[in-house]
């Protein structure tokens, strides 16, 4: 054996001593791994709302257990304060869930529902409300949007400026002409347009909405 070689004991245990970091880092990181995971897990669970409640819940509890055992009260019954905190919160994350579930269950989503398009284009006259809707793609009685409501603005205030002309009602026909008149300078929502005048103003605005085509 060389004079310079170092002896078997010596590099065994210059190996086990570089190993034994080794290993030990390894078990360090697969428990953050199994950490990270089980947060994941909890979080899919029981959401925002619940960790929220459960880390608040686990916080108070440590906080009122040293709070007690710093007042003097005897460490079990300072321990028995805070578990009964913890558990008040997981109840209040378990209630958290049920009402999560219970308004996922009681509001579906609702899909919109297309306009029967081959039966409003057999209508002669529609009032504004109903024609806002169909111009942008709403069923009428279902409810309006943003956009349905801008263009039935806009139809009341053409109706005011003359460019979209009103269609009488039955009773205004008897009462004469100042009823109409008065409808014409304050229409409302119910307020009726023919099909062939809400057509000409649309045209004349670069518009064609589908239920005014033929």
């Amino acid at each position: 054996m060389s004079i310079n070689q170092p002896p078997a004991s010596a590099l065994g245990s210059s190996t086990a001593a570089v190993e034994a970091p080794t290993t030990s880092s390894q078990g360090s990181a697969q428990f953050i791994e199994r950490l990270k995971l089980a947060a994941v897990r909890i979080h899919t669970t029981i959401g925002w709302s619940g960790v929220a409640a459960l880390s608040t819940g686990a916080v108070l509890a440590l906080a009122c257990t040293i709070w007690a055992i710093l007042e003097g009260v005897a460490p079990p019954l300072a321990i028995m304060v805070g578990y009964c905190a913890l558990v008040g919160s997981a109840c209040l994350c378990t209630a958290l869930l049920v009402i999560q579930n219970l308004a996922a269950k009681v509001s579906p989503v609702v899909a919109k529902r297309q306009p029967n398009y081959a039966a409003w284009k057999l209508v002669s006259k529609l009032s504004i409300t109903d024609a806002s809707r169909l111009w942008c793609d709403i069923e009428p009685g279902c409810p309006g949007s943003q956009e349905s409501i801008a263009w039935g603005m806009a139809m009341i205030d053409a109706v005011k400026r003359g460019e979209l002309v009103i269609s009488p009602r039955d009773g205004t026909r008897v009462a004469g002409q100042s009823a109409g008149s008065q409808e014409q300078n304050n229409p409302t929502w119910h307020t009726q347009i023919a099909r062939d005048a809400l057509k000409s103003w649309a045209k004349a605005h670069g518009h064609s909405p589908q239920f005014l085509q033929p």
